[in-house]
């Protein structure tokens, strides 16, 4: 039984990129698919989400038990019985639940990475329909958690890397982050900046040429790497 503690891992050398559409049944058909025992205080079993994030629909129910998992991917982050995790489980044919009520027997990746990220594609779905806006100008985090359904996590851009930093999950200088990661850059101290990567060498962030747009990385001087999203 794995412990309560913060569920992430830097353990993503090896990390392919991520694309393909948000649909319940996509995955990979892994050489080496995983399984694992869901757990719930109320025996009830977790709910099957169509992405991996609360926001996304519910598409059912998965009961306590075992589980097979085909693949894995970041997200929102949960805390359920096995502590607080950002990994989410692709049930084949069925869709994603929550790593967090999931026994695995280990607290990173039990699975490979799955080839869709429902949850990155709605966070550059946002800045792509806001492509040329000044809104956000000085607000580059805003607009970042904004971007993923959130706001208000974190004082600036810089105070977000070194939360990754100290937790150990920050890929120092790494130009090829996965569709979804936020990209930090050390501007305008002590704010820093960020972005979200589109997984295919370029970024989506406020301030280039003066408002939201997409280049290619890194862009802008001093970059400092990538960590995926943690709220």
């Amino acid at each position: 039984m794995r412990t309560a503690l913060m569920r992430i891992t830097s353990r993503l050398t090896a990390i392919a990129l991520l694309s393909g559409a948000a649909l319940v049944g996509t995955g990979v058909l892994p050489a080496s698919a995983a399984t694992g025992t869901v757990v719930t205080d109320s025996g009830t079993g977790v709910t099957i989400r169509s992405g991996n994030a609360t926001s996304f629909g519910s598409v059912g129910t998965q009961p306590d038990g075992a589980v097979t998992i085909d693949c894995q991917i970041y997200g929102e982050p949960v805390t359920g019985k096995f502590g607080r995790s950002l990994i989410w489980d692709h049930i084949p044919g069925k869709g994603f639940i929550t790593d967090a009520y999931v026994n695995t027997g280990s607290s990173g990746l039990v699975a490979p990475l799955c080839t869709s990220n429902p949850r990155a594609d709605k966070a550059i779905a946002w800045y792509a329909a806001r492509s040329g806006s000044t809104a956000f100008q000085g607000y580059c985090e805003m607009a970042a958690e904004n971007s993923y359904g959130k706001t208000g996590i974190w004082a600036s851009a810089k105070a977000d890397w070194n939360d990754a930093v100290a937790r150990g999950v920050a890929h120092r200088g790494d130009l090829n982050p996965p569709k979804g990661a936020l990209v930090f850059w050390d501007l305008a101290a002590p704010y820093g900046h960020v972005g979200v990567a589109k997984g295919d060498g370029t970024f989506w962030a406020t301030s280039v040429g003066g408002a939201i747009g997409t280049r290619a990385l890194p862009y802008f001087n001093s970059y400092l790497g990538w960590a995926w999203p943690n709220f």
